[in-house]
C-alpha cells in the first residue's frame, strides 16, 4: 500500500487548502491507496468518503452506497438497539411501580395469594363442570349402543338425529372446557412465576436502598 507515501502529499494538500478554504475529500482506490482532493473521481463516488476541513482534520463522512446485505444488517442492528432500549425502559418502569405499590414482601405475597385463589377457584369450577360433562357423555354413549352404527345387529334402529346432535354437542363442550381448564392452570403458573420474579426484584431493590442509606447516600440506590 502507498498510504504512507501519499500521506505527505495529503498533508501538503490540506495545507494548501487552508489558504484557499476549500473542502478536501479523502477516499481509497481499488488498490487500497489513499487519495486526497477537492473532488472525488466518478468511479469512487459510491465509496464512503471522509471530508476534511482546511486544516486537514476529518469533520464528516459521506456514506458510500450500501449493499442489500449491509442495509439489512444495519436495520437489524437498529432494531436490536431499539428493543434493548424498550426493555430497559420497561424494567425501569417495573421497578418504579414495585417501589410505589408495595412496602413489604408480605404485601406482594398477600396480593399473589388473593389472585391465585380466584384463578384456582375458577379452575376447580371448570374441573367440576368437566366431570359432569363426562358423566353426561358416558350416558349418551350408553344410549347410542342401542342404535346403528354402534349396534351391529341387523334389526337395530338407526341412531336418532337428536341423540347424534347431543353426542356432538357434548364432545365439543368437553373439548372447549378442557382447553379452558388447561388455560386456567397455565394462568395460575404464570401468575406464580411473575410474582416470584417481582418478589425477588423487590428484595433486590430494597437491599440497594438499604445499602445506599448505610453508605450515607453515596451510591446509586437503583
Amino acid at each position: 500500500m502507498l498510504v504512507a507515501g501519499l500521506l505527505a502529499g495529503g498533508i501538503a494538500l490540506a495545507a494548501t487548502s487552508a489558504t484557499s478554504s476549500k473542502q478536501v475529500f479523502k477516499w481509497t482506490d481499488e488498490n487500497g491507496v489513499v487519495h486526497y482532493g477537492d473532488a472525488v473521481p466518478p468511479q469512487y463516488a459510491n465509496q464512503e468518503q471522509t471530508l476534511l476541513n482546511s486544516q486537514g482534520v476529518p469533520v464528516g463522512t459521506i456514506p458510500g452506497r450500501r449493499t442489500p446485505e449491509q442495509l439489512a444488517a444495519d436495520a437489524a442492528r437498529r432494531a436490536a438497539e431499539e428493543h434493548a432500549q424498550q426493555v430497559a425502559a420497561q424494567n425501569r418502569k417495573r421497578d418504579e411501580n414495585l417501589l410505589a405499590t408495595y412496602l413489604t414482601v408480605e404485601e406482594i405475597e398477600s396480593l399473589r395469594d388473593r389472585r391465585a385463589d380466584i384463578i384456582d377457584g375458577q379452575a376447580r369450577a371448570t374441573s367440576a363442570y368437566l366431570d359432569q360433562l363426562h358423566v353426561r357423555q358416558h350416558q349418551l354413549e350408553q344410549q347410542a349402543q342401542k342404535f346403528r352404527p354402534y349396534n351391529p345387529a341387523d334389526n337395530a334402529p338407526l341412531l336418532p338425529e337428536r341423540l347424534a346432535e347431543d353426542l356432538v354437542r357434548s364432545a365439543n363442550e368437553i373439548d372447549k372446557q378442557s382447553h379452558n381448564l388447561a388455560a386456567k392452570r397455565q394462568e395460575l403458573e404464570d401468575l406464580k412465576a411473575q410474582f416470584a420474579s417481582d418478589i425477588a426484584r423487590f428484595r433486590e431493590l430494597k437491599k440497594r436502598e438499604s445499602d445506599y442509606l448505610r453508605d450515607g447516600g453515596t451510591a446509586t440506590p437503583h
